[in-house]
Formats: structure tokens, C-alpha cells, sequence
């Protein structure tokens, strides 16, 4: 999970996440809200963040202000493992691409990861490729797991591809396993 010092807030020099949440104890103004709720994001205080970007988005923000909002809102629920609420977020938000890309892919992650482990392989895949597609790239552990979901939906000689993909790109005992599974042996 990214933590956000260099987007937000523009921190002041040499100032530290909790002197920033200290300094703007009991803010009023959207603004210093909004600043308070990436310093409190940034110490793991998530609940605390998601209440202060709640808090901003009701108050006068400019365009700028609102779109980080609403990102660090959206990244707070995703810190939680609450896809679904980011993911209406993302909807309706003005994202930059950065932003956008980072929330995608996240969104997309968690929804991949529980499709497999609810045995739903194929939804799985869709979810992986899709972060292939949005990032163009797929972290190693859910390319394993993507081989998996492909060997688990019934499609062998595509994990077996996979398997030998990743594991000329570093043979590890984690691909050699998968390898072996695909394989039949």
C-alpha cells in the first residue's frame, strides 16, 4: 500500500506524520481536515483517516483537494479490504492516472484474490489480467496464483505455461511445486 507523503499533504520541512497529526488536532477548515486525515493515513491510524476524508469532502475543498480526497478515501476503505465501497468511489471520482491506476489495481487485486479463494477460478483469471491490462504487469505471487487458477479451472496446458513462465523467470520451490502439479506429477 503506497503511503501518500508525496502526495499529500504538502508537508511542512522536516515534519513528521505525528507532528502533523498533533498540529492539526481539532481542525475545522476542509483543508487542514484533509491535511490531518493523510497525516493520520500515514501513521496506520485508517479509521481516524477515513473519517477526517469523510469530513473534508462536506467541507469547501477546490477540485484538487476533493480528487485527493476521495483517493485517500478510497485508499483508506481499500487498507481495510473493502473493495466495494472503493470501487464507487473510483466510479464517480476525477482521478488523475496515477491515481486511478493505483485504486484499479488495488480494487482489482482483492477482487482476484477472493474470487480464488472462494474456488471462483475463473473470475480469478479475469481479475488478474485485468491488473496485467490497467499496470502492465502482474506481481510474481498473483502470477503464481493466476497459474493455479488456471490449473484449478481445468486448464492445464495454460498453467503449465505459466508455471514454466515464471519459473524461468526465477525458479523458485514455489514454481517448481507448481510446475510439478500442472505437469501431473
Amino acid at each position: 500500500m503506497p503511503c501518500c507523503n508525496g502526495c499529500w499533504p504538502r508537508a511542512r520541512r522536516g515534519e513528521s506524520p505525528a507532528q502533523c497529526a498533533v498540529r492539526t488536532a481539532g481542525a475545522r477548515t476542509a483543508g487542514t481536515v484533509l491535511e490531518r486525515a493523510w497525516c493520520v493515513y500515514n501513521l496506520d491510524r485508517t479509521m481516524d483517516a477515513m473519517a477526517d476524508f469523510k469530513a473534508a469532502l462536506t467541507g469547501r475543498l477546490n477540485a484538487q483537494q476533493r480528487r485527493d480526497a476521495q483517493y485517500g478515501l478510497a485508499l483508506s476503505y481499500l487498507k481495510l479490504g473493502m473493495s466495494e465501497p472503493a470501487s464507487q468511489i473510483a466510479a464517480t471520482a476525477d482521478f488523475d492516472r496515477r491515481q486511478r491506476v493505483d485504486v484499479e489495481r488495488q480494487i482489482l487485486d482483492q477482487r482476484g484474490v477472493a474470487a480464488y479463494k472462494a474456488r471462483r477460478f475463473r473470475d480469478a483469471i479475469r481479475y488478474f489480467d485485468a491488473i496485467e491490462q490497467v499496470t502492465g504487469s502482474l506481481r510474481r505471487n498473483l502470477g503464481i496464483l493466476r497459474a493455479y487458477a488456471y490449473l484449478n479451472a481445468g486448464n492445464q496446458p495454460r498453467a503449465l505455461a505459466e508455471f514454466r513462465r515464471l519459473n524461468s523467470e526465477l525458479s523458485t520451490a514455489e514454481t517448481r511445486r507448481g510446475l510439478r502439479a500442472a505437469a501431473g506429477n
